[in-house]
């Protein structure tokens, strides 16, 4: 059979022709668990294993020579362990400090710290000539979520294909003095999902996220063309993206169907919020407040800091980025309470004592939850209202086989008067 080890094939060498031909031999990710290492396991275990085996054959093209369970390259090399663990052995010159800094010997010995991880390290001095020579070893395993740094976002900002090349200054053409807050909330957008008709009864992928976002923005704007407004609030967040990290999983783990890479749904993504908040930028200052959700909580806030930074000298744009869980927000005699998700029945509670210095000087108090991807209006606590809110995005097979029904596509926005509160909804409808 085609999908057998041949005679003479070294392990890596069968492990990437199965994990490139798995659909044509027919083998779903545990079978081809079980033909690599001759034992059962698991679904969510064998595609974890599988993953982290892809993503190790990819880093190894880089090297010259591929040899059976080893990647060899002059004075180095490293071991492919079982556990998805490698272990790495090198002749270093280095320093006393340098051998006892975890950075400097994943750099050294090829890894990136954003991607790995150090587990273990031994070095020993190997000679005591004019240069010291250290026999280096390490042990690194997978990180489960990308590590930011500066040069992310500066490579964010280089691959950003905005309106202008540069970032300039918009100044907003419906701005008044009138009291008026227009809403924009794009909630659950789950940019970076994959769905397919056949599988789930709907398709959704970038493109696809990409216009229904558009339009939606582009629908609020043209409903109020005609209308003035002291401020915009942009709320952002609410897993904006499917998926939180390199393997394609959720905060917590949890594997999801995802269109693309998460590197260039970072990139693709941070363009859209960015594009979005200029769009509203022609209509009245914004500010933009992030919510933290659980499909993605590391990768978003990644992303919000390169959207702040972006915006840092713009006198127009304010942006909350800070990692909480509620978000209060005050719009004259309004209070609103911007969070992913909550327990109805302790929403009272939670909210009088949060924001208790905020409460007695409101008579309009509001919660914007999302999360069930459907439009609710639950019944009324005292003074406090709770709106959940709809999606424009496509549901996932998990969706779909939990019978999590998503009756249709529409997105909500409102007008909120600093006396009067919510004086309109604005429902834009997408068509299945």
């Amino acid at each position: 059979m085609e999908y057998l080890r041949q005679e003479n094939e070294d392990f890596l060498s069968y492990a990437e022709r199965l994990l490139t031909n798995r659909k044509e031999y027919d083998l779903d990710k545990v079978e081809v668990y079980e033909l690599l290492y001759g034992k059962q396991a698991s679904s969510d275990h064998a595609r974890k294993a599988l993953t982290t085996l892809q993503m190790t054959i990819d880093e190894y093209k880089k090297y010259n020579l591929i040899k059976g369970n080893k990647i060899e390259n002059k004075n180095c090399t490293i071991d492919l362990n079982k556990d998805g663990t490698q272990t790495s052995s090198k002749l270093l010159e280095m320093s006393e400090v340098q051998a006892k800094d975890p950075n400097y010997l994943l750099e050294k010995h090829g890894y990136s710290n954003q991607e790995f991880e150090l587990v273990s390290a031994k070095n020993s001095i190997w000679n005591s000539g004019n240069k010291i020579l250290y026999s280096s070893k390490i042990i690194v395993k997978p990180r489960t979520k990308y590590v930011w740094n500066e040069g992310d976002i500066k490579k964010l900002f280089s691959n950003l294909k905005t309106e202008y090349k540069n970032k300039i200054n918009i100044s907003p053409q419906n701005y008044e003095e009138n009291g008026n807050t227009l809403v924009v909330a794009i909630s659950d957008f789950h940019y970076g999902l994959f769905a397919d008709s056949y599988s789930t009864g709907n398709v959704y992928n970038l493109d696809i996220a990409e216009k229904i976002y558009y339009y939606t923005l582009t629908d609020i704007k043209n409903r109020v063309k005609d209308r003035k407004f002291e401020k915009v609030l942009f709320i952002t967040g609410n897993d904006f993206t499917n998926f939180d990290n390199i393997n394609g999983t959720t905060t917590a783990g949890t594997p999801q169907e995802n269109a693309s890479s998460w590197f260039d749904v970072v990139v693709k993504a941070t363009q859209l919020i960015i594009n979005g908040i200029d769009m509203f930028l022609e209509i009245a200052p914004v500010d933009v407040q992030y919510v933290i959700s659980n499909h993605d909580l590391h990768t978003m806030f990644g992303i919000i800091q390169a959207v702040k930074a972006w915006y840092r000298n713009d006198k127009n744009v304010f942006i909350n980025d800070t990692p909480l869980s509620r978000k209060y927000y005050k719009i004259g005699k309004t209070l609103l309470c911007l969070t992913h998700d909550m327990k109805i029945k302790d929403a009272l509670a939670i909210v009088t004592s949060e924001a208790k210095h905020l409460w007695s000087e409101s008579e309009h108090i509001i919660c914007l939850l999302a999360h069930l991807h459907q439009a609710m209006i639950y019944e009324k606590q005292g003074y406090l209202e709770i709106y959940r809110l709809p999606v424009i995005s496509g549901w996932s097979r998990w969706s779909n086989e939990k019978g999590f029904v998503q009756t249709e596509k529409k997105n909500q926005s409102f007008i909120i008067n600093s006396e009067l509160g919510i004086t309109d909804i604005i429902n834009t409808v997408i068509g299945r």
